[in-house]
């Protein structure tokens, strides 16, 4: 008899130990499944508007193409609302590109700031027997999704989105 006492405590301790495994392996999974769900939320960058300026300067700084940043503004604009104002330096025989990176800057930048960001406002001077001044406005959601997220095309973007004043 006591072997069957000895069989049935057995029993009794796999069943225990089986049931804490499946309880362990259940935690596991809860825990597992809410940082797979809230990690996206927990990665995504948030810039706030302190930061704004030294992060587009540290864009700038990583491309040894880019265009000469003269300056970096967040303002509230009566007519475009909230603007992120970049200044250029642009060379003559890129100015289509110098722009198109200063716009590419400012999306990615306007796409992870922590306050919404209305409109991108880049102004460029080109040297070229005097000082010439361009001024091209987009809306920022419609440059976040051309060039950022790339739902639409560059060209697309460009025809019916900037705005050069």
């Amino acid at each position: 008899m006591p072997h069957c006492r000895k069989l049935a405590c057995d029993i009794t301790d796999y069943t225990d130990h089986r049931e804490r495994r499946e309880s362990n392996l259940r935690l596991s999974l809860i825990w597992l499944t809410t940082v797979i769900i809230t990690m996206p939320l927990l990665l995504q960058a948030q810039i706030r508007d302190q930061h704004i300026a030294t992060t587009v300067e540290k864009y700038f700084a990583r491309n040894r193409t880019a265009p000469t940043l003269i300056s970096v503004n967040l303002s509230e604009d009566y007519m475009y609302g909230r603007t992120l104002k970049i200044r250029i330096h642009g060379h003559r025989n890129t100015e289509n590109e110098d722009i198109g990176f200063a716009f590419g800057a400012a999306a990615a930048i306007a796409n992870q700031t922590s306050s919404k960001i209305e409109t991108l406002w880049v102004e460029m001077d080109v040297r070229y027997k005097k000082i010439e001044t361009t001024i091209a406005v987009a809306p920022a959601p419609c440059s976040i999704d051309a060039i950022v997220r790339k739902s639409r095309s560059f060209g697309s973007w460009w025809e019916e989105c900037l705005e050069f004043l």
